[in-house]
């Protein structure tokens, strides 16, 4: 999920990306190593390439905006250190580039939440676990309950989202936030596209967005993507609870206000919201 992104730091993205090609050739250098191609990619900025390193071994140059985003995404995959994540292996902060563990097969977990979903559904479980620990000390990370701006800035301007939605998910952010358990690191984007496969490790993470909050928020990208019917909603939401040891009543309110924060970016960003808005109304029943 993202913010709105202001014409300074979209001039700097833009600039970002016409220096690419000397950036890839400076990580080349630096770390000696071999490119093997570029990797698929989303809709941010940031670039990815399979590559080799000097004794052999496979790993994924990914190079992005040097800034905040950055810095959190590489403190957290620092922090979690292989436990449940891609570990990561080298990092040049101010040149934008990190050089991380790459997993084999790689396969995303969407593959099997097509064919089973319950079984991906344990498998997010089990790498929520892995990945809960406390914020690592001194490290400055965005709060998750700080996103709700995002909701109070769609509730503030005329848009097409609906408004008992927005305002539903920001007051449940408000009192998840109230009554929050001490917080820990969070990946706070894991969706099953950023859960892969990785031989006999099992599944483990990738592209953290690097938060601090609620244990339970952590299980909102996964029930917001993709959006199902209210059965399997209800379904994922009992047995994530039963799998982590969560309350069901906390992970069931994160993911509808994840749900409907991710339709507020997707306004922001100029794209559809109705499959955001499908996943929190999917989530609504599971909120009683």
């Amino acid at each position: 999920m993202r913010g709105v992104a202001s014409p300074r730091l979209a001039r700097r993205a833009s600039a970002w990306r016409r220096d690419l090609a000397a950036r890839l050739r400076h990580a080349e250098a630096r770390w000696s190593l071999v490119l093997e191609g570029p990797l698929a990619t989303g809709e941010t900025a940031a670039r990815t390439f399979a590559v080799r390193r000097a004794d052999g071994a496979a790993a994924v140059l990914k190079l992005a905006p040097p800034g905040q985003a950055l810095e959190a995404e590489a403190t957290a995959l620092a922090a979690f250190a292989g436990r449940g994540a891609a570990r990561l292996l080298a990092a040049d902060l101010p040149a934008g580039a990190l050089l991380i563990e790459r997993l084999s097969p790689g396969t995303a977990l969407r593959h099997l939440a097509a064919r089973d979903d319950d079984a991906a559904t344990l498998a997010a479980a089990g790498v929520m676990a892995a990945l809960r620990r406390p914020p690592p000390p001194g490290a400055v990370l965005a709060e998750a309950a700080g996103w709700v701006r995002a909701l109070d800035r769609a509730l503030e301007a005329p848009g097409p989202l609906p408004r008992p939605m927005l305002a539903r998910a920001a007051r449940l952010m408000r009192e998840l936030a109230a009554g929050a358990p001490p917080p820990v690191l969070l990946h706070g984007d894991l969706h099953a596209g950023n859960i892969l496969r990785d031989g006999a490790a099992g599944w483990r993470a990738v592209d953290p967005k690097g938060l601090i909050g609620d244990p339970a928020f952590e299980a909102a990208a996964f029930l917001r993507d993709p959006p199902g019917p209210a059965a399997r909603a209800a379904r994922r939401v009992a047995l994530l609870a039963e799998a982590t040891g969560l309350p069901r009543e906390r992970i069931a309110a994160w993911g509808y206000a994840g749900a409907a924060l991710a339709a507020a970016w997707a306004v922001e960003d100029g794209s559809d919201p109705a499959r955001w808005c499908a996943a929190a109304e999917a989530m609504a029943p599971a909120l009683a």
